[in-house]
């Protein structure tokens, strides 16, 4: 499931320094190692997924991923064609294309791979993509991203796989969440579905009551607001014109003198992580990010 970034340590900090002296896409930038990659804060070695999501959180601010590189080092898209080879279940495969789309480059043949096909393979007979409710949602949009539309039958899994309460979860094991329930209004709407539809109305319904009284919204009913679930949240809404400006305010309040976006009010953890995904939300995109 792809919920907020998995937390590796916790800094609690004041701010004090104004908002928005640096930027979140130059912030990511100024971790990208020698190898292409971007680490995290504290680590010195790249991530591939966490490089995957800044691709798409830099293209969502108008950068070119695919090139950028430190002084004597490899671009991005180095790296990520380094570790295209263990793509290998349904949701590496989608990242991967998500990924490679927001770089420029063709995910029918990178790195000596047809993606596309790789991961049209992880569809079963009966629409479901790879092994869990959100790689379905997440195929579709890889899909998407790549131009190809999205399998009537996977389609079909994700209406099918709607709570009682409009919320999506990312298995059917699983209760509903505000990510889970995003993403997959972002796949039925990249695949055409209307907003007016029953299944994107009752998801919007859903994710009404994950926002808070601080209008950032919350990754369950009733927790505290997060700066990753306010952005998927934000970018499902963005899909269909809905206002964000009190949600798009809670972000900008998270922001650091660094560019860096805060988990929560005053706690920094994977910064990295967490300003990659919610540099779309910040300029106005939603995922797939082309």
């Amino acid at each position: 499931m792809i919920r907020t970034a998995v937390i590796a340590a916790t800094a609690t900090l004041a701010i004090t320094a104004p908002a928005y002296a640096g930027t979140g896409a130059s912030y990511l930038m100024s971790h990208q190692r020698p190898s292409g990659g971007i680490a995290e804060a504290g680590t010195r070695k790249a991530n591939v997924s966490l490089t995957e999501w800044a691709a798409m959180g830099l293209r969502a601010a108008g950068r070119s991923p695919g090139s950028a590189r430190r002084p004597g080092g490899r671009t991005m898209t180095t790296y990520l064609a380094h570790h295209a080879g263990g793509w290998r279940n349904a949701f590496a495969l989608e990242r991967g294309i998500l990924a490679v789309v927001a770089i420029g480059k063709n995910p029918r043949n990178f790195a000596g791979r047809n993606l596309v096909t790789a991961l049209r393979n992880r569809i079963d007979g009966n629409g479901v993509i790879g092994g869990t409710q959100n790689s379905t949602y997440w195929g579709v949009l890889a899909l998407r991203a790549a131009g190809v539309p999205a399998p009537r039958g996977s389609l079909a899994v994700i209406r099918g796989a709607q709570r009682s309460n409009g919320g999506y979860s990312w298995s059917a094991s699983a209760g509903p969440d505000a990510d889970d329930t995003s993403a997959a209004v972002m796949a039925l709407r990249a695949a055409g579905e209307s907003c007016s539809s029953r299944s994107v109305a009752r998801a919007y319904s859903y994710l009404a009551t994950t926002q808070t009284s601080s209008h950032g919204y919350a990754l369950l009913p009733g927790s505290a607001a997060n700066s990753q679930s306010t952005s998927w949240a934000v970018q499902a809404r963005h899909r269909c014109n809905l206002a964000n400006r009190q949600a798009l305010a809670w972000l900008h309040a998270r922001q650091l003198p660094s560019g860096a976006y805060n988990y929560q009010p005053g706690v920094t953890t994977t910064p990295a992580w967490v300003t990659g995904q919610v540099l779309p939300a910040v300029n106005g995109k939603a995922y797939p990010i082309g």
